[in-house]
Protein backbone atom coordinates (compact mmCIF):
# COMPACT_ATOMS: atom_id res chain seq x y z
CA UNK A 1 0.00 0.00 0.00
CA UNK A 2 1.48 3.55 -0.86
CA UNK A 3 0.92 6.18 2.04
CA UNK A 4 0.53 9.76 0.98
CA UNK A 5 0.49 12.84 2.50
CA UNK A 6 -3.66 13.17 2.80
CA UNK A 7 -5.62 15.98 3.36
CA UNK A 8 -8.05 16.39 6.24
CA UNK A 9 -11.10 14.64 6.20
CA UNK A 10 -13.23 17.55 7.94
CA UNK A 11 -13.67 20.73 6.36
CA UNK A 12 -14.23 23.81 9.01
CA UNK A 13 -15.16 27.32 8.31
CA UNK A 14 -16.79 30.73 10.62
CA UNK A 15 -20.53 30.01 11.18
CA UNK A 16 -22.77 32.34 10.75
CA UNK A 17 -25.85 32.76 12.80
CA UNK A 18 -28.30 31.43 9.91
CA UNK A 19 -26.96 27.79 10.04
CA UNK A 20 -26.68 28.03 14.12
CA UNK A 21 -30.29 28.14 13.56
CA UNK A 22 -30.86 24.81 11.10
CA UNK A 23 -27.71 22.84 12.02
CA UNK A 24 -26.95 20.83 15.41
CA UNK A 25 -24.37 22.76 17.76
CA UNK A 26 -21.87 20.83 19.43
CA UNK A 27 -21.00 22.69 22.65
CA UNK A 28 -18.60 22.27 24.95
CA UNK A 29 -19.57 22.68 28.69
CA UNK A 30 -18.30 23.76 31.83
CA UNK A 31 -19.88 21.46 35.15
CA UNK A 32 -22.59 23.92 36.30
CA UNK A 33 -22.86 25.52 34.12
CA UNK A 34 -26.11 28.05 34.00
CA UNK A 35 -28.80 26.06 32.32
CA UNK A 36 -30.03 29.24 30.32
CA UNK A 37 -26.80 29.57 28.88
CA UNK A 38 -26.99 26.19 27.30
CA UNK A 39 -30.86 26.22 26.69
CA UNK A 40 -29.53 29.26 24.71
CA UNK A 41 -28.37 27.05 22.09
CA UNK A 42 -31.57 25.31 21.19
CA UNK A 43 -32.86 25.41 17.82
CA UNK A 44 -36.68 25.33 19.05
CA UNK A 45 -37.35 27.25 22.25
CA UNK A 46 -40.38 25.22 23.29
CA UNK A 47 -37.45 22.56 24.46
CA UNK A 48 -35.68 24.59 26.65
CA UNK A 49 -37.97 23.91 29.67
CA UNK A 50 -37.29 19.86 28.85
CA UNK A 51 -33.64 20.34 29.23
CA UNK A 52 -34.00 22.54 31.87
CA UNK A 53 -35.63 19.38 33.57
CA UNK A 54 -33.26 16.78 32.02
CA UNK A 55 -30.03 19.16 33.49
CA UNK A 56 -31.73 19.70 37.28
CA UNK A 57 -32.31 15.73 37.68
CA UNK A 58 -28.46 15.16 36.90
CA UNK A 59 -28.76 13.80 33.47
CA UNK A 60 -25.77 15.33 32.42
CA UNK A 61 -22.93 16.28 34.92
CA UNK A 62 -20.36 18.37 32.61
CA UNK A 63 -17.05 16.32 33.77
CA UNK A 64 -14.77 15.80 31.03
CA UNK A 65 -15.27 13.50 28.49
CA UNK A 66 -19.34 13.16 28.96
CA UNK A 67 -21.74 13.58 26.40
CA UNK A 68 -25.95 14.55 26.44
CA UNK A 69 -26.48 13.76 22.79
CA UNK A 70 -29.84 15.62 22.01
CA UNK A 71 -28.95 15.83 18.42
CA UNK A 72 -32.86 15.90 17.53
CA UNK A 73 -33.29 19.11 19.21
CA UNK A 74 -30.32 20.46 17.32
CA UNK A 75 -27.36 20.17 20.49
CA UNK A 76 -24.82 18.06 21.35
CA UNK A 77 -23.37 19.20 24.95
CA UNK A 78 -19.62 17.98 25.73
CA UNK A 79 -18.36 17.95 29.05
CA UNK A 80 -14.97 19.58 29.91
CA UNK A 81 -14.87 19.75 33.75
CA UNK A 82 -14.73 21.95 36.21
CA UNK A 83 -14.61 26.18 35.59
CA UNK A 84 -11.90 26.27 38.49
CA UNK A 85 -9.60 23.47 37.13
CA UNK A 86 -9.99 24.01 33.55
CA UNK A 87 -7.52 23.17 31.36
CA UNK A 88 -6.53 22.91 27.93
CA UNK A 89 -6.07 19.46 27.52
CA UNK A 90 -9.80 18.22 29.00
CA UNK A 91 -11.09 20.45 26.06
CA UNK A 92 -8.69 18.59 23.53
CA UNK A 93 -9.41 14.65 25.01
CA UNK A 94 -12.83 15.51 25.20
CA UNK A 95 -13.00 16.48 21.58
CA UNK A 96 -10.79 13.57 20.45
CA UNK A 97 -12.85 11.47 21.93
CA UNK A 98 -16.17 12.49 20.67
CA UNK A 99 -14.61 13.04 17.14
CA UNK A 100 -14.30 8.84 16.14
CA UNK A 101 -18.26 9.04 16.48
CA UNK A 102 -18.53 11.63 13.67
CA UNK A 103 -17.56 8.96 10.98
CA UNK A 104 -20.89 6.86 11.88
CA UNK A 105 -23.10 9.78 11.74
CA UNK A 106 -25.57 10.45 8.88
CA UNK A 107 -25.15 14.16 9.63
CA UNK A 108 -21.95 15.41 7.83
CA UNK A 109 -22.72 18.89 8.88
CA UNK A 110 -22.25 20.62 12.35
CA UNK A 111 -21.51 23.65 14.56
CA UNK A 112 -18.88 24.02 17.12
CA UNK A 113 -19.84 26.78 19.60
CA UNK A 114 -18.00 28.49 22.54
CA UNK A 115 -20.15 29.86 25.10
CA UNK A 116 -19.22 33.04 27.31
CA UNK A 117 -18.58 31.11 29.64
CA UNK A 118 -16.19 28.92 27.82
CA UNK A 119 -14.67 31.94 26.65
CA UNK A 120 -13.81 33.32 30.26
CA UNK A 121 -12.72 30.47 31.71
CA UNK A 122 -10.07 29.66 28.76
CA UNK A 123 -9.28 33.34 29.71
CA UNK A 124 -8.72 32.61 33.39
CA UNK A 125 -7.01 29.80 32.67
CA UNK A 126 -4.60 32.10 30.83
CA UNK A 127 -3.65 34.70 33.26
CA UNK A 128 -2.71 31.46 35.97
CA UNK A 129 0.45 31.89 33.71
CA UNK A 130 0.56 35.69 33.34
CA UNK A 131 -0.30 36.51 36.73
CA UNK A 132 2.68 35.35 39.02
CA UNK A 133 0.31 36.71 42.16
CA UNK A 134 -1.71 33.28 40.76
CA UNK A 135 1.17 31.09 41.33
CA UNK A 136 0.66 29.49 44.79
CA UNK A 137 4.43 28.58 44.44
CA UNK A 138 5.44 32.16 44.80
CA UNK A 139 2.18 32.98 47.11
CA UNK A 140 2.71 33.43 50.79
CA UNK A 141 1.52 30.25 51.82
CA UNK A 142 2.90 26.54 53.05
CA UNK A 143 2.83 24.53 49.40
CA UNK A 144 0.41 21.85 51.25
CA UNK A 145 -2.27 24.12 51.92
CA UNK A 146 -2.18 25.50 48.37
CA UNK A 147 -6.03 24.88 46.30
CA UNK A 148 -7.23 25.64 43.31
CA UNK A 149 -7.64 29.09 42.47
CA UNK A 150 -10.18 30.73 40.48
CA UNK A 151 -9.27 34.45 38.72
CA UNK A 152 -12.17 36.77 38.35
CA UNK A 153 -12.12 39.23 35.64
CA UNK A 154 -15.61 40.78 36.18
CA UNK A 155 -16.54 43.76 37.52
CA UNK A 156 -13.12 45.60 37.45
CA UNK A 157 -10.05 44.06 39.16
CA UNK A 158 -9.00 40.52 39.38
CA UNK A 159 -9.49 39.02 42.67
CA UNK A 160 -8.49 34.99 43.64
CA UNK A 161 -10.71 32.97 45.74
CA UNK A 162 -10.04 29.30 46.61
CA UNK A 163 -12.62 26.79 45.88
CA UNK A 164 -14.16 23.63 47.56
CA UNK A 165 -11.52 20.75 46.00
CA UNK A 166 -8.66 18.46 47.22
CA UNK A 167 -5.48 20.48 47.50
CA UNK A 168 -3.24 20.29 44.53
CA UNK A 169 0.26 21.93 42.62
CA UNK A 170 -0.88 23.91 39.94
CA UNK A 171 -1.20 21.86 36.62
CA UNK A 172 0.98 22.57 33.42
CA UNK A 173 -0.07 25.99 32.69
CA UNK A 174 0.44 27.96 29.14
CA UNK A 175 -0.55 31.31 27.58
CA UNK A 176 -4.30 30.30 25.96
CA UNK A 177 -7.00 32.01 24.86
CA UNK A 178 -10.28 31.20 22.65
CA UNK A 179 -8.05 31.75 18.87
CA UNK A 180 -5.78 28.75 20.68
CA UNK A 181 -8.74 26.82 21.61
CA UNK A 182 -9.97 27.05 18.12
CA UNK A 183 -6.65 26.19 16.72
CA UNK A 184 -6.54 22.97 19.25
CA UNK A 185 -10.42 21.95 18.35
CA UNK A 186 -9.77 21.86 15.00
CA UNK A 187 -6.97 19.79 15.33
CA UNK A 188 -8.53 17.94 18.18
CA UNK A 189 -11.36 16.83 15.49
CA UNK A 190 -9.38 16.08 12.35
CA UNK A 191 -6.68 13.74 14.53
CA UNK A 192 -9.52 12.24 16.53
CA UNK A 193 -12.05 11.18 13.19
CA UNK A 194 -8.25 9.99 11.66
CA UNK A 195 -8.45 6.46 12.03
CA UNK A 196 -4.85 4.49 11.51
CA UNK A 197 -6.56 0.98 10.62
CA UNK A 198 -4.61 1.98 7.19
CA UNK A 199 -4.46 -2.22 6.14
CA UNK A 200 -7.86 -3.16 6.75
CA UNK A 201 -9.79 -4.38 3.85
CA UNK A 202 -12.92 -2.31 4.38
CA UNK A 203 -10.71 0.63 4.60
CA UNK A 204 -8.57 -0.07 1.29
CA UNK A 205 -11.56 -0.77 -0.78
CA UNK A 206 -12.70 2.94 0.12
CA UNK A 207 -9.52 4.48 -0.46
CA UNK A 208 -9.13 6.75 -3.67
CA UNK A 209 -6.45 6.45 -6.07
CA UNK A 210 -5.58 10.13 -5.80
CA UNK A 211 -4.55 10.02 -2.16
CA UNK A 212 -7.09 12.06 -0.69
CA UNK A 213 -8.93 11.23 2.55
CA UNK A 214 -11.13 8.14 2.74
CA UNK A 215 -13.92 9.47 5.06
CA UNK A 216 -16.40 10.95 3.65
CA UNK A 217 -16.19 14.86 3.91
CA UNK A 218 -17.82 16.35 7.03
CA UNK A 219 -18.11 20.43 7.70
CA UNK A 220 -17.86 22.16 10.69
CA UNK A 221 -18.56 25.62 11.71
CA UNK A 222 -17.03 27.27 14.30
CA UNK A 223 -19.08 30.25 16.59
CA UNK A 224 -16.82 32.08 19.06
CA UNK A 225 -19.47 34.18 21.01
CA UNK A 226 -18.34 37.78 20.81
CA UNK A 227 -15.06 36.62 18.73
CA UNK A 228 -13.58 38.16 15.99
CA UNK A 229 -14.29 36.22 12.41
CA UNK A 230 -10.85 36.89 11.04
CA UNK A 231 -9.83 35.55 14.36
CA UNK A 232 -11.31 32.33 14.17
CA UNK A 233 -10.62 32.20 10.36
CA UNK A 234 -6.76 32.22 11.60
CA UNK A 235 -6.96 29.57 14.11
CA UNK A 236 -8.92 27.23 11.73
CA UNK A 237 -5.90 27.28 9.39
CA UNK A 238 -3.40 26.97 11.71
CA UNK A 239 -5.64 24.10 13.08
CA UNK A 240 -5.99 22.68 9.74
CA UNK A 241 -2.26 22.66 8.78
CA UNK A 242 -0.91 21.22 11.98
CA UNK A 243 -3.61 18.30 12.00
CA UNK A 244 -2.59 17.50 8.70
CA UNK A 245 1.01 17.38 9.37
CA UNK A 246 0.35 15.50 12.71
CA UNK A 247 -2.14 12.70 10.93
CA UNK A 248 0.70 12.26 8.46
CA UNK A 249 3.28 11.70 11.37
CA UNK A 250 1.28 9.18 13.14
CA UNK A 251 0.01 7.44 9.11
CA UNK A 252 3.55 6.41 8.64
CA UNK A 253 4.75 5.27 12.17
CA UNK A 254 1.25 3.68 12.08
CA UNK A 255 2.43 1.34 8.90
CA UNK A 256 4.36 -2.29 9.68
CA UNK A 257 7.83 -2.12 8.50
CA UNK A 258 7.02 -4.24 5.43
CA UNK A 259 4.74 -1.17 4.54
CA UNK A 260 7.51 1.63 5.38
CA UNK A 261 10.74 0.50 5.26
CA UNK A 262 13.93 2.90 3.71
CA UNK A 263 12.99 2.92 0.46
CA UNK A 264 9.26 3.55 1.16
CA UNK A 265 10.05 5.73 3.36
CA UNK A 266 12.18 7.60 1.16
CA UNK A 267 8.99 7.83 -1.49
CA UNK A 268 6.68 9.12 1.42
CA UNK A 269 9.15 12.02 1.85
CA UNK A 270 8.95 12.75 -1.69
CA UNK A 271 5.37 12.83 -2.13
CA UNK A 272 5.73 15.67 0.68
CA UNK A 273 7.96 17.33 -0.81
CA UNK A 274 6.31 17.74 -4.19
CA UNK A 275 2.55 18.38 -2.25
CA UNK A 276 4.65 21.37 0.14
CA UNK A 277 7.36 22.77 -2.55
CA UNK A 278 9.95 21.73 -0.03
CA UNK A 279 13.07 21.11 -2.08
CA UNK A 280 14.85 17.49 -1.24
CA UNK A 281 18.20 16.02 -1.44
CA UNK A 282 18.64 11.75 -1.38
CA UNK A 283 21.58 10.07 -0.42
CA UNK A 284 22.01 6.24 -1.29
CA UNK A 285 23.85 4.36 0.88
CA UNK A 286 27.01 4.03 -1.47
CA UNK A 287 27.25 7.83 -1.43
CA UNK A 288 27.03 7.45 2.21
CA UNK A 289 29.96 5.41 2.54
CA UNK A 290 32.34 7.65 0.22
CA UNK A 291 30.78 10.42 2.60
CA UNK A 292 32.46 8.65 5.88
CA UNK A 293 29.36 7.88 7.35
CA UNK A 294 30.57 5.39 9.43
CA UNK A 295 27.38 5.09 11.70
CA UNK A 296 24.25 5.19 9.29
CA UNK A 297 26.01 2.39 6.95
CA UNK A 298 26.98 0.04 10.04
CA UNK A 299 23.65 0.02 11.37
CA UNK A 300 21.90 -0.74 8.06
CA UNK A 301 24.14 -3.19 7.08
CA UNK A 302 22.71 -6.11 8.53
CA UNK A 303 19.21 -5.38 6.10
CA UNK A 304 18.76 -5.85 2.69
CA UNK A 305 17.42 -2.84 2.31
CA UNK A 306 20.24 0.27 2.21
CA UNK A 307 19.94 3.24 4.56
CA UNK A 308 19.68 6.19 3.32
CA UNK A 309 19.92 10.30 4.51
CA UNK A 310 17.09 12.49 3.31
CA UNK A 311 17.89 16.45 3.36
CA UNK A 312 14.54 18.73 2.71
CA UNK A 313 14.91 22.83 2.86
CA UNK A 314 12.12 25.68 3.30
CA UNK A 315 13.18 29.29 2.15
CA UNK A 316 10.41 31.41 2.29
CA UNK A 317 9.78 34.23 -0.38
CA UNK A 318 11.02 36.93 2.81
CA UNK A 319 12.37 35.59 6.44
CA UNK A 320 12.00 37.64 10.00
CA UNK A 321 14.76 35.60 11.48
CA UNK A 322 18.31 35.60 10.46
CA UNK A 323 20.17 32.02 9.59
CA UNK A 324 18.66 28.58 9.88
CA UNK A 325 16.68 26.23 12.53
CA UNK A 326 17.16 22.71 11.44
CA UNK A 327 15.76 19.40 12.36
CA UNK A 328 17.17 16.30 12.74
CA UNK A 329 15.24 12.88 13.00
CA UNK A 330 16.36 9.09 14.03
CA UNK A 331 14.59 7.28 11.50
CA UNK A 332 15.11 3.48 12.15
CA UNK A 333 12.02 2.05 10.15
CA UNK A 334 12.18 -1.35 12.51
CA UNK A 335 14.22 -1.91 15.31
CA UNK A 336 14.45 -5.43 16.08
CA UNK A 337 17.22 -4.64 18.17
CA UNK A 338 20.04 -6.04 16.10
CA UNK A 339 22.46 -8.59 17.44
CA UNK A 340 21.71 -7.75 20.75
CA UNK A 341 18.23 -8.97 20.04
CA UNK A 342 15.16 -6.92 21.48
CA UNK A 343 12.39 -9.33 23.75
CA UNK A 344 10.03 -10.64 21.00
CA UNK A 345 6.83 -9.57 23.39
CA UNK A 346 6.44 -6.05 21.98
CA UNK A 347 9.05 -5.97 19.48
CA UNK A 348 5.81 -5.88 16.80
CA UNK A 349 5.65 -2.22 18.04
CA UNK A 350 9.03 -1.43 16.75
CA UNK A 351 7.91 0.00 13.52
CA UNK A 352 7.27 3.32 15.54
CA UNK A 353 11.34 4.08 15.75
CA UNK A 354 11.33 6.38 13.19
CA UNK A 355 9.06 9.35 14.77
CA UNK A 356 12.19 11.58 15.01
CA UNK A 357 12.20 11.05 11.36
CA UNK A 358 8.26 11.42 11.21
CA UNK A 359 8.18 14.74 13.39
CA UNK A 360 11.16 16.81 11.44
CA UNK A 361 10.22 16.12 8.31
CA UNK A 362 6.30 16.83 9.24
CA UNK A 363 7.35 19.90 10.96
CA UNK A 364 9.20 21.41 8.52
CA UNK A 365 5.79 20.37 5.87
CA UNK A 366 3.80 22.50 8.84
CA UNK A 367 6.19 25.54 8.24
CA UNK A 368 5.75 25.63 4.29
CA UNK A 369 1.97 25.17 4.23
CA UNK A 370 1.34 28.00 6.76
CA UNK A 371 4.71 29.92 5.26
CA UNK A 372 6.13 30.97 7.95
CA UNK A 373 9.16 33.72 7.49
CA UNK A 374 12.07 31.47 8.87
CA UNK A 375 14.72 29.40 6.73
CA UNK A 376 13.87 25.58 8.11
CA UNK A 377 15.95 22.60 6.76
CA UNK A 378 14.78 18.66 7.89
CA UNK A 379 17.36 16.39 8.44
CA UNK A 380 17.03 12.59 8.85
CA UNK A 381 18.83 9.14 8.82
CA UNK A 382 16.69 5.89 7.60
CA UNK A 383 17.76 2.31 8.46
CA UNK A 384 16.45 -0.77 9.74
CA UNK A 385 17.95 -2.22 12.35
CA UNK A 386 18.26 -6.37 11.79
CA UNK A 387 20.24 -9.09 12.57
CA UNK A 388 22.72 -10.56 9.77
CA UNK A 389 26.10 -11.93 8.82
CA UNK A 390 26.85 -8.49 7.49
CA UNK A 391 25.20 -7.33 10.71
CA UNK A 392 27.25 -5.00 13.19
CA UNK A 393 28.56 -6.75 16.24
CA UNK A 394 29.16 -5.63 19.96
CA UNK A 395 32.64 -4.96 20.30
CA UNK A 396 32.57 -3.51 16.35
CA UNK A 397 34.23 0.02 15.66
CA UNK A 398 33.47 2.80 13.40
CA UNK A 399 34.46 5.60 12.14
CA UNK A 400 31.41 8.83 11.74
CA UNK A 401 31.04 10.98 9.33
CA UNK A 402 33.38 14.11 11.50
CA UNK A 403 36.09 11.68 11.83
CA UNK A 404 35.29 10.22 15.36
CA UNK A 405 35.79 6.50 16.45
CA UNK A 406 33.25 4.73 18.02
CA UNK A 407 33.03 1.48 20.18
CA UNK A 408 29.98 -0.25 19.20
CA UNK A 409 29.24 -2.06 22.94
CA UNK A 410 25.48 -3.28 22.12
CA UNK A 411 23.78 -2.94 18.75
CA UNK A 412 20.61 -2.20 20.21
CA UNK A 413 21.68 1.54 21.36
CA UNK A 414 21.58 2.11 17.21
CA UNK A 415 19.63 5.15 16.63
CA UNK A 416 22.70 7.33 18.30
CA UNK A 417 25.17 5.58 15.64
CA UNK A 418 22.57 7.00 12.96
CA UNK A 419 21.88 10.15 14.35
CA UNK A 420 25.97 10.90 15.31
CA UNK A 421 26.15 10.74 11.30
CA UNK A 422 23.55 13.46 10.47
CA UNK A 423 24.10 15.82 13.22
CA UNK A 424 27.92 16.07 12.18
CA UNK A 425 26.87 16.70 8.84
CA UNK A 426 24.07 19.38 9.50
CA UNK A 427 26.32 21.26 11.13
CA UNK A 428 29.18 21.33 8.81
CA UNK A 429 27.04 21.81 5.88
CA UNK A 430 24.60 24.06 6.78
CA UNK A 431 25.59 26.10 10.13
CA UNK A 432 22.49 26.43 11.65
CA UNK A 433 21.56 29.38 13.77
CA UNK A 434 19.68 26.43 16.40
CA UNK A 435 19.48 22.66 15.75
CA UNK A 436 17.55 20.13 16.96
CA UNK A 437 17.12 16.49 16.88
CA UNK A 438 14.18 13.91 17.98
CA UNK A 439 14.80 10.63 18.58
CA UNK A 440 13.26 7.67 20.47
CA UNK A 441 16.32 7.16 21.91
CA UNK A 442 16.40 5.59 25.22
CA UNK A 443 14.18 3.49 27.53
CA UNK A 444 15.20 5.18 30.62
CA UNK A 445 13.18 8.45 29.73
CA UNK A 446 10.11 6.39 29.37
CA UNK A 447 10.88 5.51 33.67
CA UNK A 448 11.96 8.90 34.21
CA UNK A 449 9.37 10.72 32.38
CA UNK A 450 6.39 8.18 31.57
CA UNK A 451 4.36 8.79 28.39
CA UNK A 452 3.22 12.29 29.00
CA UNK A 453 5.92 14.57 28.49
CA UNK A 454 9.56 14.28 26.20
CA UNK A 455 12.67 14.56 28.04
CA UNK A 456 14.85 17.65 26.53
CA UNK A 457 18.17 18.82 26.92
CA UNK A 458 20.15 21.60 25.67
CA UNK A 459 22.81 23.67 27.49
CA UNK A 460 21.37 26.61 26.52
CA UNK A 461 19.18 28.31 28.96
CA UNK A 462 17.61 30.53 26.73
CA UNK A 463 16.44 27.69 23.82
CA UNK A 464 15.25 25.98 26.88
CA UNK A 465 13.19 29.13 27.65
CA UNK A 466 11.69 29.31 24.25
CA UNK A 467 11.39 25.14 24.36
CA UNK A 468 8.92 25.47 27.36
CA UNK A 469 6.90 28.65 26.13
CA UNK A 470 6.15 26.40 22.87
CA UNK A 471 5.45 23.62 25.00
CA UNK A 472 3.24 24.81 26.61
CA UNK A 473 1.22 26.63 24.37
CA UNK A 474 1.32 23.36 21.93
CA UNK A 475 -0.16 20.95 24.54
CA UNK A 476 2.85 19.01 23.45
CA UNK A 477 4.82 18.38 27.27
CA UNK A 478 8.33 18.83 27.96
CA UNK A 479 10.34 18.48 30.30
CA UNK A 480 14.45 19.69 30.54
CA UNK A 481 16.84 17.10 32.46
CA UNK A 482 20.78 17.38 33.06
CA UNK A 483 22.91 18.05 30.26
CA UNK A 484 26.17 18.15 31.89
CA UNK A 485 30.15 16.47 31.15
CA UNK A 486 30.02 14.64 34.32
CA UNK A 487 28.23 12.06 32.67
CA UNK A 488 30.97 11.69 29.76
CA UNK A 489 33.23 9.54 32.21
CA UNK A 490 30.58 6.13 31.72
CA UNK A 491 31.26 7.04 27.36
CA UNK A 492 35.38 5.59 27.70
CA UNK A 493 36.46 3.15 26.02
CA UNK A 494 39.47 1.54 25.98
CA UNK A 495 39.89 0.92 21.83
CA UNK A 496 38.31 3.76 20.67
CA UNK A 497 36.75 7.38 21.18
CA UNK A 498 34.24 6.90 22.82
CA UNK A 499 31.71 3.90 23.13
CA UNK A 500 27.85 3.91 22.48
CA UNK A 501 26.71 3.35 25.92
CA UNK A 502 27.66 4.35 29.37
CA UNK A 503 25.46 1.65 31.35
CA UNK A 504 22.09 1.89 32.78
CA UNK A 505 22.16 4.99 35.63
CA UNK A 506 20.89 8.20 33.68
CA UNK A 507 20.76 6.50 30.48
CA UNK A 508 18.83 9.65 28.88
CA UNK A 509 21.26 11.74 30.09
CA UNK A 510 24.37 9.74 28.68
CA UNK A 511 22.76 8.98 25.01
CA UNK A 512 22.44 13.27 24.52
CA UNK A 513 26.32 13.15 26.13
CA UNK A 514 27.52 11.02 23.11
CA UNK A 515 25.38 12.66 20.72
CA UNK A 516 26.92 15.98 21.86
CA UNK A 517 30.76 14.09 20.30
CA UNK A 518 28.80 15.12 16.58
CA UNK A 519 27.58 18.64 17.27
CA UNK A 520 29.63 21.75 16.98
CA UNK A 521 29.59 23.27 20.34
CA UNK A 522 29.24 27.45 19.20
CA UNK A 523 25.65 26.24 17.69
CA UNK A 524 22.54 26.65 20.27
CA UNK A 525 21.25 22.65 20.57
CA UNK A 526 18.37 20.79 22.01
CA UNK A 527 18.04 16.89 21.72
CA UNK A 528 14.89 15.89 22.38
CA UNK A 529 13.74 11.91 23.91
CA UNK A 530 10.69 11.50 22.82
CA UNK A 531 10.22 7.85 23.54
CA UNK A 532 7.52 7.93 25.79
CA UNK A 533 5.11 10.22 23.95
CA UNK A 534 5.62 9.02 20.36
CA UNK A 535 3.80 5.89 20.37
CA UNK A 536 1.01 4.90 23.21
CA UNK A 537 0.35 0.73 23.52
CA UNK A 538 -3.17 1.50 25.20
CA UNK A 539 -5.47 4.16 24.86
CA UNK A 540 -5.84 7.00 27.65
CA UNK A 541 -8.65 9.51 27.88
CA UNK A 542 -9.18 10.68 24.40
CA UNK A 543 -6.08 9.91 23.69
CA UNK A 544 -5.97 6.83 20.36
CA UNK A 545 -4.14 4.13 20.77
CA UNK A 546 -0.72 3.73 18.76
CA UNK A 547 1.41 7.04 17.17
CA UNK A 548 0.55 9.96 18.45
CA UNK A 549 2.54 12.29 16.14
CA UNK A 550 3.80 14.36 19.36
CA UNK A 551 6.33 17.33 18.50
CA UNK A 552 4.42 18.46 15.37
CA UNK A 553 2.63 20.89 17.11
CA UNK A 554 5.49 21.93 19.24
CA UNK A 555 8.15 22.36 16.73
CA UNK A 556 5.98 24.79 14.78
CA UNK A 557 4.95 26.70 17.90
CA UNK A 558 8.40 27.03 18.67
CA UNK A 559 8.48 28.38 14.58
CA UNK A 560 5.58 30.60 14.96
CA UNK A 561 6.97 32.03 17.99
CA UNK A 562 10.43 33.11 16.57
CA UNK A 563 8.82 34.98 13.84
CA UNK A 564 6.57 37.03 16.05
Amino acid sequence: MTVRFEENPIKFSVADQAAMDRITTILPVLEKTDADTITAFLRKPEMRERLQRQLSQGTFSGKTGTVLDISGEGLILIGVGKAESFHPDNLHSSLLKFASSLKDCENKKWILAFSQDMVQAMDDYGALYSNPELDPLLAPRAMKEVKHLKKSTRGGSAETKEEDSEPSYPDFRGPYDWAEAVNQSVAAFCIGIDSMDLLKKSRQKSTRPTGKSATPTIEIAIHVNGADRGAVREGIKKGEILARCVNGARRIAAMPGNHMDPAQFEQYVRGLARDTGLKIKVFQAAQLEKMGCGGIIAVGKGSAIPPRMIALEYTPTRTKVSGKLALVGKGITFDTGGISLKPPAEMHEMKFDMCGAALAVHAIASAALRKLPISVVALIGLAENMPDGNAIKPGDVYTAYNGTTVEIQNTDAEGRLVLGDVLAYTCKTYNPTILMDFATLTGACVIALGHDASAVLTGSDALAGRIDTASRKSLDRTWRMPHWQIYDDGLKSDIADTRNIAGRPAGTVTAMRFLSKFVDARIPWAHFDIAGTAWRSNVKGGQPKGATGWGVRLIHQFMEDLVG
